[in-house]
């Protein structure tokens, strides 16, 4: 019998997405763990003490389920508390970070986030790293919300209640859930969009240590997320987890947020 990894993905919301998918590309097959907190979504404007509450919550429950790693889809709680989790639990913790360094191939650069990360000394200290490019912070109240309300409930989206008119050469998604409406955004401003989906889902698969023994038997932990609330995408098999369990499954189901990636 094949043993599968076991990737535990946390967001507040649906915003996690943008990196499953990246990680979906994977050839062997594995087992995703989605957390989404939809319910105390969004995160961007919340206490630092509340999210790394909200953070180790889902850490725990990933710890009873047996991950081998666990990804922080969510840049908030990246930048808020992803260095004290990490010496918490027995599993890697992959956090993720804006595309700065790719963005520095320009010479100014916009960077999209919620206002906890847009103030962290998280972002300040990778802008910093380089030096030659201009990079332009716009914090966002209320853009993150208005993507779960796009997605999940329909609602119209309209970037002009959320984006300010910019003039830099391209643009670098700080808050995954902005990556869901990527092509929107590009569009809106008329230059290139970058986010590190694709560096993170890479990062954590490069931290796995295959071969436990245990992967042979059924995660523990997860009769709550079996049959409803798990799906199937090629070989690998997705698990539903969180507040926000019954409408992140039916939305991955439907593949519409995935188009305008």
């Amino acid at each position: 019998m094949e043993k599968r990894i076991r990737l535990g993905l946390f967001d507040s919301g649906i915003g996690g997405f943008s990196v499953l998918r990246e990680c979906l590309t994977a050839e062997s097959g594995a087992d995703f763990f989605y957390y989404g907190d939809n319910a105390r979504a969004p995160y961007g404007e919340r206490p630092e003490e509340e999210i790394g509450a909200f953070v180790r919550e889902a850490l725990d429950e990933f710890a009873l389920i047996g991950v081998d790693a666990v990804i922080l889809a969510c840049n908030t709680a990246t930048a808020v508390c992803a260095d004290e989790v990490r010496g918490e639990y027995g599993f890697p913790i992959v956090g993720t970070e804006p595309a700065v360094k790719s963005a520095s191939a320009y010479p100014s650069a916009a960077v999209l986030c919620t206002p906890r990360t847009a103030e962290s000394a998280r972002l300040r200290a990778l802008i910093a790293r380089f030096p030659q490019t201009r990079f332009e912070v716009i914090p966002s109240k209320g853009l993150a919300i208005a993507v779960e309300d796009f997605y999940l409930r329909r609602k119209p989206l309209d970037l002009r209640d959320h984006l300010p008119k910019t003039d830099c050469a391209c643009a670098v998604l700080g808050c995954t859930h902005y990556s869901l409406i990527r092509r929107k955004i590009s569009t809106y401003w008329e230059i290139p969009v970058l986010d590190g989906a694709r560096g993170t889902a890479r990062r954590a698969f490069g931290v796995i240590k295959v071969g436990r023994d245990d992967h042979l038997a059924p995660p523990k932990n997860t009769n709550d997320c079996l049959g409803d609330f798990s799906s199937i995408w090629g070989k690998h098999r997705i698990f539903f987890l969180g507040s926000g369990k019954i409408g992140n499954k039916a939305l991955f189901d439907s593949n519409i947020c995935f188009k305008n990636f």
